[in-house]
């Protein structure tokens, strides 16, 4: 009898471990968002994990912001905004699934108060401007400076935006200037879906790849690069890469 009350008092020491040291990570998942001192809780959306630990030790350097929670695809991401609350989000471009467009747009309509910062690989000039347009705070290409994101972040979540020169040009340009817009680009007058594919196009990605990577069918992106080609006055995936090329938009 006195072994079994032994074996029973084991089994519920060892359960009391087990719950304690799960409690400790989850405090250690979220990076001690709920300590006395207020931290601004980002969130992460990138679908490359060295992307979002090293964001994570960037911010980690910091007394008032911790990434506390990630995603890797957009679908994720807004999964975890309706469950939890945050005071940012950095969103990758790129991203299996729900595209970093659909997911500005959504987060736009249901969590408008909510800044977003984009972290991306491209030149300023290929998607910052949809971006901004379409509500993002930021736009900051993937090669910046550590202390430049903190600084830029910092701006952010302090209710401001961040533009760079390059960008604020950009934006002069579309509202004090009008007139000169009557010359733009042909890509210029794309929607965001089509740009999209067409960065995609150009940059040397399969009808399947695409697809795959946007959760549509090939037969929608057949459909789409038909109307790429008509505003472009173009015939093939070369002439786009070409095209591309020549404006800046890929290298």
């Amino acid at each position: 009898m006195f072994r079994i009350w032994i074996y029973i008092v084991l089994i519920l020491y060892l359960h009391f471990i087990n719950t304690a040291i799960k409690w400790i990570r989850i405090l250690l998942t979220h990076k001690y968002c709920t300590l006395e001192k207020p931290l601004k809780r980002v969130i992460i959306a990138d679908d490359h994990a060295v992307v979002r630990t090293g964001m994570q030790l960037i911010l980690d350097e910091t007394s008032d912001m911790k990434i506390c929670d990630e995603a890797s695809n957009g679908y994720e991401l807004i999964d975890k905004l309706r469950l939890n609350s945050y005071d940012l989000v950095i969103l990758d471009i790129f991203m299996p699934g729900k595209d970093a467009m659909d997911v500005l747009k959504e987060i736009q309509s249901n969590w408008e108060h909510l800044p977003v910062v984009i972290f991306s690989m491209n030149p300023d000039d290929v998607y910052a401007i949809r971006m901004i347009r379409n509500g993002a705070s930021a736009y900051i290409n993937k090669e910046t400076d550590p202390k430049q994101i903190i600084s830029i972040l910092r701006t952010v979540l302090s209710g401001k935006k961040y533009f760079t020169q390059q960008q604020s040009s950009m934006l002069a340009e579309l509202v004090i200037e009008p007139e000169k817009n009557s010359n733009v680009l042909l890509h210029e007058n794309m929607t965001d879906r089509e740009f999209q594919i067409f960065f995609m196009l150009a940059s040397g990605m399969k009808k399947s790849e695409i697809a795959g990577k946007l959760s549509i069918s090939k037969h929608t992106i057949g459909n789409h690069r038909s109307n790429i080609m008509q505003k472009m006055k173009l015939k093939t995936n070369s002439d786009l890469t070409m095209y591309a090329i020549h404006n800046g938009i890929i290298k």
